[in-house]
């Protein structure tokens, strides 16, 4: 509202589909060829934590969407979002979503906090709609000690400058931490980064799936699984 928005009121409405994006619907699109895909849902079969990463409006929430259509129904599945996008996959799991009291009357509740209590919650996988902060620390935390099968989005648009930026961001969480740390932590919980993009005709494509196979003296030594 104005004085923030300038002389007039500004809204901004993001539009969800009616039905959930899955594999089938992203191949329909040409988003990815079958052996690609294939290859996504080795990496969910095998229980690997991933970062679906790529610039604004490249796809990522479809793409994770099309992630949690795949997962079993007897898996528990805590999803933690700032803002209510993602579609619970099935009866037994939950999502827990931040909040912000303007008026001061209720406390906040943040990512970091939500990720606390999902630990909680005894899940079999934990899911971020979106790292942007330093709960970024604790979620990586988290995959790190036993949680697997978990999933996030960040934006970038690369594997290595996710990884970069993840690294800026668990800074944010924890400013003690020299870089070498940091980077251990990343190489424990990431096994792998999906990048998507948007193409300049505006249509959304896979353009990268890469395993984090070690850490060297120079930085991260990924595997890119990709074959178009």
């Amino acid at each position: 509202l104005p004085p923030a928005a300038g002389r007039h009121a500004v809204i901004s409405i993001r539009r969800h589909p009616r039905s959930t994006w899955t594999f089938d619907r992203l191949s329909e699109n040409n988003w990815a060829p079958a052996s690609a895909i294939e290859t996504i849902h080795q990496l969910i079969r095998e229980r690997a934590n991933f970062l679906i990463v790529g610039g604004t409006g490249s796809g990522k929430t479809s793409v994770l969407a099309a992630c949690l259509s795949t997962l079993p129904e007897a898996e528990r599945v805590l999803l933690i979002e700032d803002v209510d996008e993602l579609p619970i996959p099935n009866k037994i799991s939950s999502k827990l979503l931040t909040r912000k009291d303007s008026n001061g009357v209720l406390r906040d509740i943040d990512q970091t906090e939500l990720v606390r209590q999902a630990l909680r919650m005894r899940p079999d996988r934990i899911v971020m709609g979106e790292i942007r902060g330093g709960e970024a620390k604790d979620l990586l935390m988290a995959f790190a000690t036993g949680h697997s099968g978990c999933m996030g989005t960040l934006h970038a648009d690369s594997a290595r400058q996710a990884l970069l930026r993840l690294e800026m961001l668990i800074q944010i969480g924890a400013p003690q931490w020299n870089i070498q740390t940091v980077r251990t932590l990343i190489r424990l919980s990431i096994h792998a980064v999906i990048v998507v993009t948007r193409t300049a005709d505006g249509s959304r494509k896979l353009s990268g799936i890469h395993r984090v196979v070690s850490l060297e003296d120079s930085g991260f030594l990924l595997e890119n699984l990709l074959t178009l």
